[in-house]
């Protein structure tokens, strides 16, 4: 039985520059991770849009993208679309 994703914490959080959901399991790199509740770390592709152009908005259309890890027994799934990132000169970061 799943649980209902209101009780789920959000994922992809950090700490002490680390993926807490990887800090609370156990396993090894490219091998797999089991959670402390038992279920196996899932991973999910996340594409962070680039707004590196001159004006709002605007960017070359290049995006990064990121695998982030979490539980889905814990964790609600990441969304596929990340918060856009704004590079240093851009119009949202001058």
């Amino acid at each position: 039985m799943t649980e209902a994703t209101e009780t789920k914490r959000q994922s992809g959080q950090v700490r002490d520059g680390k993926w807490l959901v990887l800090t609370e399991s156990t396993g090894e790199p490219s091998v797999n991770y089991v959670h402390d509740c038992g279920t196996e770390i899932l991973g999910k592709s996340v594409s962070y849009p680039i707004w590196d152009g001159p004006t709002p908005l605007s960017g070359s259309g290049r995006c990064e993208s990121k695998t982030i890890p979490y539980c889905p027994k814990c964790e609600k799934e990441p969304g596929s679309l990340g918060e856009p990132i704004t590079p240093k000169g851009s119009y949202h970061n001058p």
